[in-house]
């Protein structure tokens, strides 16, 4: 386990070594998280969940268009790999847990977690798909099915936190009634 986390570690350092990756990463921070409070505003969200769901959604894509394109991906005809899901290896887990933070910020910012949830597995498959075109990365079906697999369930973690916090409001303002 300390080996995938320094894995991990070095992972995201190299990543950040990239002046245009880390350039690109803040700037979508701060103008994807000013959208979210400004979203907020707009639509009666939560503001703190709404911020750090436009943050998160900045470090997702950094992180999905940080790599070109590997250059055995040039050589066969094949647009995109077709694989299937899998949590062996670290880049695999890496894509089940992508879009998690992501989905439970937004959800609890929304209350929709459903709406989310069906947001983050179609932007999966439009970053899967534009990888390939604009030359930053592979486009592969395993990918949309790890990011696919972590935003259902972080979707239903979220469903099951909001009931929850409800259920516990009602109970908390009928025990206030005289």
């Amino acid at each position: 386990m300390l080996d995938q986390v320094r894995w991990a570690l070095d992972a995201i350092v190299f990543v950040l070594s990239d002046p245009l990756t880390a350039g690109g990463l803040v700037v979508g921070a701060v103008v994807l998280g000013a959208s979210g409070w400004f979203a907020a505003r707009r639509f009666g969200w939560r503001p703190v969940h709404s911020v750090f769901a436009g943050v998160l959604l900045g470090l997702v894509l950094a992180l999905t268009f940080w790599r070109s394109q590997p250059s055995w991906a040039l050589v066969g005809t094949q647009f995109c790999v077709l694989n299937g899901f899998s949590l062996h290896g670290v880049s695999e887990l890496f894509n089940a847990l992508l879009f998690v933070p992501l989905v439970w910020c937004a959800a609890l910012a929304t209350r929709r977690p459903l709406a989310v949830m069906v947001s983050a597995v179609g932007s999966s498959a439009l970053i899967e798909v534009l990888q390939p075109l604009v030359g930053r990365g592979l486009c592969e079906t395993r990918d949309l099915f790890n990011n696919s697999a972590g935003a259902v369930v972080a979707a239903a973690l979220a469903a099951g936190y909001l009931a929850l916090r409800d259920r516990r409001e009602v109970v908390a303002s009928a025990g206030e009634r005289p």
